[in-house]
């Protein structure tokens, strides 16, 4: 496997226009690329995950 030092990917997908426009009005209030709103909404439902997996093991 080669290693690839570039960590960027491209996701495409549709979305709904009016679901849309909230998504990039939410980016404008709070003064971030949509990159990383994406991110983080992708970070915290992979820990919420997690946590819930956790309590099911036990």
């Amino acid at each position: 496997m080669k290693y690839n030092k570039n960590k960027n990917i491209q996701i495409t997908f549709t979305i709904r226009e009016n679901l849309y426009f909230k998504f990039k009005t939410l980016c404008k209030a709070e003064k971030k690329m949509p990159a990383t709103v994406l991110k983080e909404y992708i970070k915290d439902y992979v820990e919420q995950k997690e946590v819930e997996n956790d309590g099911n093991d036990k």
